[in-house]
């Protein structure tokens, strides 16, 4: 019997250290579904297997992991891209409401807080939140990026058959749907900066002819509204503002295979929006957020108008390309990829 006892309470003793050790043990994986990365400085939570490669991409980096992972699917969709301004921009809404939207100047809500300071382990405060702005809107929408990929493919799948979109700015090409994809928060500002020069054009020109002076007035108000828009609605830099829409707009001039098309509408398209960029870099005053000085969409909407009814007339892409230095493909590259030029006014073609 005394062994027996001896017996029971070894067990006994042997449970209890065994359940003093798991409960005073750290947990070491306390969410299963998560784990941390340092993204520009801070700690952030993210989800177990999400491609890290998404995180502070450059556009040329984010081309090469989209196509190479998606390249199989997006052929058997079709040739060309399958998704217009519309399209995007539903998938694009869908996707950022999923995450807190956070810029200079707008309260935000204690639920999001409360997210944020989850997804940021060491932010604990809404003053960091505040200081950490810019961090915390490209981490979510980093993650904002791998759904939107994601939804894009699937929508593009569905319509493999293919479709006929109308005359730009209303389709959308490959390349400036990479460019798009590649920054879901600046992208929703570019497509609203597209669809109301959609509008505008037709309601003061009451036509859109793509070689006269309406083409004109709609690209070079596009450009100035995508930058005001994205000014608005993120804290972008007026830099990271204009040079997002350079990317699109002359991504939108390319083939879907990525290649320059080099012809007078072209001429005409690239000119003009270098233009109105070069207006607004200098109409856009110091300052973040509220405080930033720049053109309202009044001021930019007269300012094109009357710039597009003074435009000059040329009879081929030769004229205009004299401008920048000659029809060459160093000019050209100049036009597709730099941010600025030495002119602000407008041109037109026609035959």
């Amino acid at each position: 019997m005394t062994q027996a006892l001896k017996s029971v309470f070894t067990l006994y003793t042997l449970i209890l250290a065994l359940s003093g050790c798991k409960s005073n043990a750290p947990d070491r994986n306390p969410n299963p579904t998560r784990e941390t990365i340092k993204f520009r400085g801070e700690v952030v939570c993210i989800p177990k297997n999400f491609p890290i490669a998404l995180f502070n991409q450059s556009l040329e980096d984010f081309e090469v992991y989209y196509d190479t992972k998606y390249i199989a699917a997006l052929k058997v969709a079709g040739d060309g891209c399958q998704v217009g301004y519309d399209d995007l921009l539903e998938i694009l809404l869908r996707n950022i409401r999923k995450y807190p939207q956070v810029n200079y100047g707008i309260e935000i809500p204690d639920q999001e807080l409360q997210r944020i300071y989850q997804d940021f382990p060491e932010i604990r405060t809404r003053k960091q939140v505040e200081v950490k702005i810019e961090v915390i809107y490209d981490y979510y929408n980093t993650l904002c990026k791998n759904d939107v990929i994601n939804d894009i493919i699937e929508f593009e799948l569905s319509r493999k058959s293919g479709r006929t979109l109308d005359i730009s700015p209303d389709n959308l090409t490959d390349p400036e749907k990479n460019v798009l994809l590649s920054n879901p928060g600046y992208a929703q500002h570019y497509i609203n900066a597209a669809n109301s020069a959609k509008v505008l054009v037709k309601n003061i020109f009451g036509s859109d002819d793509g070689e006269k002076r309406e083409n004109a007035f709609k690209h070079a108000v596009w450009n100035a509204l995508a930058i005001r828009y994205i000014l608005k609605g993120s804290p972008a830099s007026e830099n990271q503002a204009i040079d997002f829409t350079q990317d699109g707009t002359s991504a939108h001039e390319k083939n879907n295979q990525g290649g320059q098309n080099k012809d007078k509408l072209s001429a005409m398209d690239l000119h003009n929006n270098m233009s109105a960029r070069v207006w607004m870099e200098k109409e856009v005053k110091w300052g973040i957020g509220p405080f930033r000085k720049m053109p309202d969409e009044s001021k930019i909407i007269e300012t094109m108008h009357s710039r597009a009814n003074s435009g000059l007339f040329h009879s081929n892409q030769t004229t205009i390309l004299n401008a920048h230095g000659g029809d060459n493909a160093n000019t050209w590259n100049n036009l597709y990829n730099n941010l600025y030029g030495a002119h602000q006014h407008l041109v037109y073609v026609k035959n």
